[in-house]
């Protein structure tokens, strides 16, 4: 390890809030790097070059510091990360008064030293699991061996099962969501271990995306498994009243190159539902529940096409001043095309129910209990209320 001058101004900074002597922190050639007079940055010193080369305290009185070059008196220590010598601390003034204060210097500057190491490291695994799941996710032209040694140096398994998921926080009653909230999420998906890999996709559209490991039975994944989970990371965030998270999950695809087709699905999910959810709370939604709304949502750019799609609803909302034929056909698709269910939740007779659906099939030309017209009129309802064309 090699001490920095970032870290070396923290020694100095800590030790003399701390304790009221003036500190010199030097290189391993003696050069001051930190120091509380900043026109002494750069000095060399020779008292500190004797303590490193011989790795011993040495002390400097007023006939030493004469006969040495760029010193003061004061007491010269190595500093040590773990058992390596990394540079020089110094404290200035008369060896007597300052010796009992050597030990407890040296003990902040060696702790500075390994909490900045460790900082890096947690920086180093940061860095290099985000740069993991961008090129996971993007799945353009990565080599499966280098992410896979990638991984196994960051301990992740990728032959784990995972489904991509984003969760895009939205701000509540006026408050607005800064990175600070963003890495706090991560803490929270990270903490307690459970092997998700997480990365902040992008700060300004709030968004993490998270390589959540997922439990398989005949290549299906466990929905209820992952219910449990949500609702877990959701107890944990209703206490911020800043700010609802929505979570879109994507489908499992098998292998590393599956999990770009995973964010993909993810992606489509939050699309088609992002515009159509209020912000006032936390939801979330899965890509095999709104397969026909995706697909419905990526017609828009097939013009001709969608436009055959939107005509019945456009039809009926013409002539459904009221709204009421539009909710009983709503109703209708909610209640898996039951009359009866139908009735029920919308407490009318089923002469009116009836009456109501009979008229929707005039108006729209389409038989609605015909299987392939009532699938044409649900994927026109779907476009207009679940797509945003």
């Amino acid at each position: 390890m090699m001490l920095s001058k970032s870290i070396a101004q923290k020694i100095v900074e800590r030790v003399m809030s701390a304790l009221n002597y003036s500190i010199n922190v030097f290189d391993a050639n003696g050069i001051i790097i930190g120091s509380g007079d900043a026109s002494r940055i750069n000095d060399i010193h020779e008292g500190a070059q004797l303590a490193f080369n011989d790795c011993r305290m040495v002390e400097i009185n007023d006939n030493i510091a004469n006969q040495l070059k760029g010193v003061k008196p004061g007491i010269n220590v190595p500093i040590f990360y773990g058992n390596n010598p990394v540079g020089i601390v110094g404290i200035s003034g008369n060896p007597n008064d300052i010796r009992e204060q050597v030990p407890l210097v040296k003990s902040i500057a060696e702790l500075i030293i390994e909490q900045a190491e460790a900082m890096s490291h947690v920086q180093w695994d940061r860095r290099h699991r985000e740069e993991l799941v961008f090129q996971l996710i993007n799945g353009d032209g990565f080599y499966e061996e280098q992410l896979t040694d990638i991984a196994e140096r960051l301990k992740l398994d990728l032959r784990q099962p995972r489904i991509a998921t984003i969760i895009k926080l939205f701000p509540k009653n006026g408050h607005q969501i800064t990175s600070d909230h963003l890495i706090r999420l991560v803490y929270l998906l990270e903490n307690p271990e459970r092997d998700n890999i997480v990365a902040i996709k992008s700060v300004t559209r709030r968004e993490v995306v998270v390589l959540k490991p997922v439990k398989l039975l005949n290549d299906s994944w466990s929905k209820e498994h992952e219910l449990t989970r949500i609702k877990a990371l959701f107890s944990r965030i209703e206490d911020d009243k800043k700010y609802a998270a929505k979570i879109y999950l994507g489908d499992y695809y098998p292998n590393i190159n599956g999990l770009s087709l995973s964010y993909l699905s993810a992606k489509a999910t939050m699309e088609v539902n992002e515009n159509s959810t209020s912000n006032n709370g936390n939801e979330f939604h899965f890509y095999n529940e709104a397969m026909i709304p995706i697909s419905l949502h990526y017609l828009k750019n097939i013009k001709w096409h969608s436009d055959r799609i939107l005509k019945p609803y456009e039809l009926l909302k013409v002539q459904d001043k009221k709204g009421l034929l539009i909710d009983t056909l709503k109703t209708y698709y909610k209640q898996n095309c039951n009359i009866n269910a139908t009735c029920d939740a919308m407490a009318l007779h089923r002469n009116t129910i009836r009456y109501r659906l009979e008229r929707i099939c005039e108006i729209t030309n389409l038989n609605i209990f015909d299987f392939d017209a009532s699938v044409h009129l649900y994927m026109s309802l779907q476009a207009h209320e679940g797509a945003n064309f």
